[in-house]
């Protein structure tokens, strides 16, 4: 009798894994419940591995074949994340510069400020996305020095959850790029680094279990700026962008020649939320995207008290440039 239940429960196991491979590439990019299970891919790739070896120890070969295929499958969704892309575009030498970029969710304003502040001291933060900032915020993080540290800004703030800000420690101007409206605000300015200038998109798309329209998510996905090309200026979109390398809005907008950093890096199985759970963070759903003449070469997270989200922290290298370039171009 035990045997016999043993032979369902890896049956069921192994049905289960292998259905989550379509699930996986055509799950309703509107669904709420597939955006919420979708992130557990990485997990559900290892409850393969473990239901295939157990089905072909205890000789259950048919759930071991079904579950070593899925295991296989899922392995080659997920692994490449944690291997790292050998060839950097752009490489440290006197034609290019290093620039930390970093981006933080305040969830509705309540972040420590003075920990943002030491984060960006600590780091050499250059170029800081900020979302969920309501004007509260902004005045405790100024109050906490972060004015004197990154004295250039962009903002949106608002009360609630849909503010957003972008703040640098070197002039902003027009980028020239057109952002469509979505739920939550974003912000866009060209940053005139000493090296180049650089095109930011701070976004944060609305995620589905939020709002009215759960499609309008992809939607504002589909909708931010496209990548720059080799000879444009390096553009960037950095934020919480409510999605993982799972979500198809994802995956799609960087087909399109987006790189993000820390698949780039061999670190997108690093979690940014939640962090205020008692497991781990497990979701990677804060992103520094780069395009054009730039690369990631580092990441990191640090934890920021009374928000749910790590800061994520990429320094990229920036090919230097002592050509104009008309904005939006």
């Amino acid at each position: 009798m035990r045997s016999r239940v043993v032979g369902v429960l890896l049956g069921l196991a192994a049905a289960v894994v292998a259905l989550w491979i379509p699930f996986w590439w055509w799950a309703p990019a509107g669904s709420p419940t597939a955006f919420a299970l979708l992130p557990l891919t990485p997990a559900v790739a290892v409850v393969a591995a473990v239901v295939a070896v157990l089905a072909l120890v205890l000789r259950r070969w048919g759930a071991g074949v079904v579950a070593v295929v899925a295991a296989l499958a899922l392995a080659a969704v997920v692994v490449p994340r944690a291997v790292p892309y050998g060839d950097p575009m752009i490489r440290p030498g006197p034609t290019s510069a290093a620039e930390v970029v970093a981006t933080v969710n305040l969830q509705f304003g309540r972040a420590d400020p003075a920990a943002v502040v030491a984060m960006v001291r600590e780091r050499r933060v250059g170029v800081l996305g900020l979302q969920e900032v309501t004007p509260a915020a902004e005045r405790r993080l100024d109050e906490a020095g972060l004015g004197a540290e990154l004295p250039f800004r962009a903002s949106m703030a608002r009360d609630g959850a849909g503010g957003t800000t972008l703040v640098a420690r070197h002039p902003l101007a027009p980028s020239g790029l057109s952002l469509r409206p979505g739920v939550f605000s974003q912000v866009a300015a060209r940053v005139l680094t000493p090296a180049a200038p650089v095109d930011v998109v701070v976004a944060h798309p609305a995620a589905p279990v939020f709002r009215d329209d759960p499609e309008g998510w992809a939607r504002e996905i589909t909708d931010l700026p496209g990548p720059s090309g080799l000879d444009g200026p390096p553009r960037l979109i950095v934020g919480d962008l409510n999605a993982t390398l799972d979500h198809r809005p994802l995956r799609e907008l960087l087909a399109g020649h987006w790189t993000d950093s820390a698949r780039e890096l061999g670190d997108a199985l690093r979690g940014t939320w939640p962090t205020d759970r008692a497991v781990p963070p497990f979701a990677a759903i804060d992103h520094v995207l780069v395009s054009g003449p730039v690369t990631p070469v580092d990441l990191a997270t640090s934890h920021v008290p009374a928000t749910d989200h790590a800061a994520l922290v990429v320094t990229v290298l920036v090919s230097r440039s002592d050509r104009g370039v008309t904005p939006g171009a």
